[in-house]
């Protein structure tokens, strides 16, 4: 180390705990280091809470060179903005960059009113009529579906009773064996904890209980986000992926009531995607009736939704050719960070990309 190293140092340091106190009180004033949805869209249906957006064409995003249109969504309990985090990580902003005509389906907020809301409202009416828009918007006969966690668990339900001309469908962090999703599920499995008795007054699950599960699952995690965050408080880059993901990972929807009921009997008490016992507006639902391509995406470091949970997938859709891609990840870092951009994202698009064709003039 030469004589100039020590000071160089020091000065560093000295900097960024300047930064730290700067950006500290910056955070703690509540301002915005990373604004919700910074790409572009447009609104081009809606029903109840639910929307879909669309992210290119008509002056909005470039104009897509590979088709069909992709129509990409979460769960009940995540908020849509997971695809759009910030400005330079954005899952939907590399997709219009690879090319993709993309939609994001956002299912609201739910609320007293949303407490009767069913699996058939979210799946068999919601579902398949914001395909449909997707397909009238862009004039398109098919499209691809990119589903994350929950989002993939509802589409392969919604797919398999109604495939809705959909050519290709992508599920990523996405469970089906509900063995494998830590005690509470187990607890309701087991039919040691009724389902009913977490309901609030408006009928729904509560947003802080869905906070408290995805807590049980990784209790370590607040001790080292906030570590992390001390020794980064200077860099305003690494505050926006900050507070872009505790926003997402804190911010919950309720979920509706009687939607979570059919959720407590069927997916985690019958294990329905395994055990094949799924309905759907009262007729059995079969995985093994997708024929469509689909590619399963699962992260080897994830403790939100093991591999556990979703390696039975493949072997379940027996009426197509599934693909599994296991990539050294975790939940978050499958669709969003620096993992995500060097790594998942493009690997995950270059499958879709095979699958898809390019667009002629």
């Amino acid at each position: 180390m030469s004589a100039a190293d020590p000071v160089a140092w020091v000065a560093r340091e000295v900097g960024r705990s300047v930064g730290r106190f700067r950006n500290g009180v910056r955070y703690l004033a509540g301002t915005e280091f990373a604004p919700i949805g910074p790409t572009p869209s447009r609104v081009v249906w809606r029903e109840g809470k639910a929307e879909l957006r669309h992210y290119s064409g008509h002056g909005v995003g470039p104009e897509p060179r590979l088709g069909p249109p992709v129509v990409v969504l979460g769960g009940l309990v995540g908020r849509s903005y997971i695809f759009d985090l910030h400005t330079g990580n954005s899952f939907v902003a590399r997709m219009l960059d690879a090319g993709f005509d993309t939609f994001v389906l956002d299912w609201g907020i739910p609320d007293a009113d949303d407490s009767a809301n069913t699996l058939e409202t979210y799946l068999a009416r919601y579902f398949p009529r914001a395909l449909r828009a997707a397909q009238r918007e862009t004039g398109s006969t098919e499209l691809s579906v990119i589903g994350y966690c929950m989002g993939g668990t509802m589409a392969l339900q919604a797919l398999a009773a109604d495939p809705a001309a959909v050519r290709n469908l992508v599920v990523i962090a996405t469970p089906v064996d509900f063995r494998h999703l830590g005690a509470m599920v187990d607890a309701v499995a087991e039919r040691r904890l009724d389902p009913a008795t977490v309901l609030d007054p408006d009928g729904n699950v509560p947003a802080a209980l869905i906070a408290a599960f995805f807590s049980v699952l990784k209790p370590t995690a607040p001790v080292v986000k906030y570590a992390n965050l001390w020794q980064n408080l200077w860099n305003e880059e690494y505050l926006k992926g900050y507070q872009a993901l505790s926003r997402c990972f804190e911010q919950h929807s309720p979920l509706p009531g009687a939607a979570f009921l059919q959720i407590a009997e069927q997916w985690m008490q019958a294990n329905g995607f395994v055990t094949d016992s799924l309905r759907l507006d009262g007729r059995a639902v079969h995985l093994a009736d997708l024929t469509m391509p689909v590619l399963i995406v699962t992260g080897d470091r994830d403790e939100l939704v093991p591999v556990g949970a979703t390696s039975p997938l493949a072997d379940l859709l027996t009426g197509t050719k599934a693909e599994v891609l296991e990539l050294s990840a975790g939940h978050a870092s499958l669709t969003t960070g620096r993992t995500a951009a060097r790594h998942t994202v493009p690997r995950i698009l270059g499958w879709l990309a095979d699958h898809s064709d390019v667009k002629k003039g």
